[in-house]
């Protein structure tokens, strides 16, 4: 365990929106798993990567010693990000499911953030019914020892004159401005941001304009805008900022924050503004207005102006759209302007008006996209006609989904997920597509074992659709995930289409269906693709069922051990190391599983099921020449122990239970007898590269985000989320999963074996674990090679 002697630096607060368990990584305490409770508040000290988070939980509600003095990992998308200041107003809220709501109303906690001594507020007592609130000044913000942890409000009620419980205590605080006003100490679950367009009586309005500033707060006074300075004719330059449609506005919000002055010069100020202003204006098409010619403003390219239609560049193909915002973001070299454009269609590289965090105008998710404004062409809108007719894609979101031709590479993720995670990532699943979508993923994104689906040319035994099925799927699903990380659904509605009137398979377009099924579809019918197993019994397959007896001593059966218990039952062998390998899980349809967990192996051994490869001797680890299947499991575990050489063959059968037995001679390749001396017997080994799970007949996917040992997981959901009801559509969504190796690992397995209620696991564990349906593992050295 390492030393953590030092304080370190909290790098974000946070509060945990599920529970979730966590794995101790520094102090002392009596348990190196522990659950994080819904709510619960907790720093991050550092960042691990691939959206790991070492965290240290403060919030020991129920005095349980086990987070004093340690520290955790976990999950980041576990945790809702929440400012410091609003996280120590959360430390006051009792309920966990209030602490939640209130973390995830970013616009409310952004507001109650301003709120400061002096300011008006309404405090609702039943913060349920949100209706029943009363006006109040706030007379101090900090912590109140007497109540608990965290920081409350001290309130000044305007109406009423009722005692409460904390008024006694808050006289210690605070005096109010009325000497029979009601105070009371409020939480930030009690507190709703004030609005000058509020309607209040007129009487109230009074009060509010006669108010003196007598409060205390704990945390100094507020900041001073950057405009209670300003001087009127500045002021009236940032109006050409307000555009009420594109939010414009919010430009200025971001000079509000960054900048201040304390000069009260007004010379001095308007220098200042101007330095401010001329990297931000943009040309508003009022040239009327002669002040503005004062500003050293930048002129932009022609007559580009906010609302401009203008066609761009992206991935070689012309997208249409409006500018809604014209200037130079911080960051950006003086004078080089970009502009903020609100795509007809979406795009995966968009974002929803934001740019490096800061947000400009508001939009759909993917629909902005920030450009050199020198990227954009104008075009008049009497050739509007000129534009290509957008797809009707109301069902599927209009997010941009191209036609991608050539080859592109798999992806290969090495660190941290979070740049290709997210919504609208991954294939958009419609209609019970989520076989198919699942299948889809696991086979194509990360990994290029399937590839010679692709690019084989057709011959005289395919069908006459062959090329374009192919071509379906390499340019508009394939390519385009890889390239874009997304498809839509109306793309991949177009292969189901073909599958369903090409192949045997009914009902693909529609109904819901299993993966093999698809893949007898696609790769076997219709693609006539290769087998990817031959077996010693003269068969060929394109997936392994594993047919077991269940064995009711077996907690956690691996996958490693259910695939040796098959063969060893079917007496058979694969002819040769595959490149790819799909295992299909002991279970019959839908619902009946034979094992409530199965636990994934991520090295798969297959040294013991290819046919006349070399073997180790369970004894002595020589070359074997001899097997005995009735020894099975009695000189070790798996088919590892059922291989003998001479010497340990004879030892072993002297014993009196194993006299009857029938050992069976071994095909040793000749060249490997005669280097038995010189080299030790190899070992053959697949990777997992992807587990595909069902629940409730919805099928979703865990994918390997590249090659290697070290290469991260995710998680993906062709139907994370749904937009609209019937006419809407579905949003599909990637997840990092750090989480995903160590319930894999040997520690992993000993906790889930004293585990008593699967209930506890953590939502992708269970999944993982509970419903696992295929795993799918490859070679990386003979897929090289095929």
């Amino acid at each position: 365990m390492e030393d953590s002697s030092k304080e370190r630096r909290v790098l974000q607060h946070y509060v945990a929106k599920q529970d979730t368990v966590l794995i101790r990584i520094f102090g002392a305490c009596d348990v190196n798993v522990n659950k994080l409770r819904l709510g619960m508040l907790v720093e991050a000290l550092e960042d691990l990567r691939e959206s790991v988070l070492r965290i240290r939980v403060t919030d020991t509600v129920g005095g349980s010693k086990t987070w004093c003095g340690t520290e955790w990992r976990c999950h980041k998308y576990d945790l809702i990000p929440v400012s410091p200041k609003v996280w120590q107003y959360l430390f006051a809220v009792q309920f966990p499911q209030e602490r939640i709501r209130l973390a995830n109303d970013e616009a409310l906690c952004e507001q109650i953030k301003t709120i400061s001594v002096n300011d008006v507020a309404w405090y609702c007592s039943d913060p349920v019914n949100r209706r029943a609130k009363e006006l109040a000044f706030v007379r101090y913000i900090g912590p109140v020892p007497q109540l608990g942890l965290g920081h409350y409000f001290g309130l000044e009620l305007v109406e009423s004159q009722e005692l409460s419980k904390t008024s006694l205590l808050t006289k210690e605080y605070f005096i109010p401005t009325h000497w029979n006003a009601a105070t009371i100490f409020a939480t930030i679950n009690n507190i709703l941001p004030y609005k000058e367009t509020d309607s209040i009586s007129g009487s109230i309005e009074k009060i509010l304009l006669s108010k003196n500033n007598t409060g205390t707060d704990y945390n100094n006074d507020k900041k001073r805008s950057v405009l209670d300075s300003t001087p009127a004719i500045l002021l009236e330059q940032f109006t050409l900022f307000d555009d009420n449609k594109n939010n414009n506005q919010e430009s200025v919000n971001i000079l509000k924050e960054g900048h201040q002055t304390g000069k009260s010069d007004l010379e001095n100020d308007i220098n200042n503004y101007t330095q401010i202003i001329e990297h931000t204006l943009f040309k508003c098409g009022n040239d009327e207005k002669n002040e503005t010619k004062k500003f050293n403003r930048v002129e932009n390219k022609g007559d580009l102006i906010v609302g401009s239609n203008v066609k761009i560049l992206l991935d070689s193909d012309i997208h249409y759209g409006i500018i809604r915002w014209i200037g130079s973001p911080p960051g950006t070299s003086p004078g080089k302007l970009m502009a903020a454009v609100e795509l007809d269609n979406g795009h995966p590289l968009g974002t929803d008006g934001t740019y490096k965090d800061v947000r400009y105008f508001h939009c759909r998710p993917y629909r902005a996209i920030f450009t050199n404004i020198e990227h954009c062409s104008h075009y008049e809108n009497t050739k509007l006609n000129e534009r290509p007719a957008l797809i009707n894609n109301d069902n599927f979101g209009n997010m941009e989904s191209s036609v991608i031709t050539g080859i592109v590479r798999p992806i290969s993720v090495k660190g941290d997920l979070e740049s290709i995670c997210g919504k609208y990532r991954g294939i958009q699943g419609h209609h019970n597509s989520c076989y198919l979508d699942a299948t889809l993923f696991s086979m194509f994104t990360f990994t290029s074992v399937f590839d010679n689906l692709l690019f084989r040319p057709p011959n005289e035994k395919d069908c006459p659709q062959y090329e374009e099925v192919q071509r379906v799927l390499r340019e508009e699903i394939v390519n385009p995930l890889r390239k874009n990380m997304f498809v839509r659904a109306d793309r991949v509605m177009k292969l189901r289409t073909l599958l369903e009137k090409l192949s045997s398979v009914s009902g693909l377009t529609s109904e819901e269906k299993d993966p093999e099924e698809f893949l007898t579809s696609l790769v076997a019918q219709i693609l006539n693709a290769e087998p990817f197993l031959k077996l010693s019994s003269g068969q060929d397959a394109y997936h392994y069922q594993l047919f077991v007896e269940k064995d009711d001593h077996l907690n956690l059966p691996t996958v490693q051990q259910l695939l040796e218990q098959s063969f060893l039952t079917s007496n058979i062998r694969l002819k040769e190391v595959p490149s790819c390998l799909i295992i299909q899980m002991p279970r019959f349809g839908k619902s009946f599983k034979m094992y409530q967990k199965i636990q994934p192996t991520l090295l798969l051994d297959v040294t013991d099921i290819i046919e006349d490869s070399p073997r180790q001797c369970t004894v002595c680890g020589k070359l074997a020449e001899f097997e005995c299947k009735e020894c099975y499991g009695q000189c070790g575990v798996g088919l590892e122990s059922i291989a003998f050489c001479l010497q340990c063959l004879e030892k072993v059968h002297r014993h009196e239970r194993r006299t009857n037995h029938e050992p069976k001679k071994l095909n040793v390749p000749m060249e490997f007898t005669i280097l038995q001396e010189h080299c030790p017997v190899p070992r053959l080994y697949l990777e997992l590269s992807a587990v595909v799970c069902i629940e409730t007949s919805h099928y979703v996917s865990f994918v390997k985000c590249g090659p290697g040992s070290e290469a991260p997981w995710c998680f993906f959901d062709s139907m994370a989320d749904r937009k609209g009801e019937q006419n809407g559509y579905n949003i599909p969504e990637m997840v990092p999963c750090p989480d995903f190796p160590y319930w894999l690992s040997e520690e992993g397995g000993t906790y889930l074996t004293e585990l008593k209620d699967d209930r506890h696991l953590p939502e992708h564990a269970k999944r993982l674990l509970c419903d696992a349906y295929m795993c799918m593992y490859q070679s990386p050295d003979v897929m090289m090679y095929k």
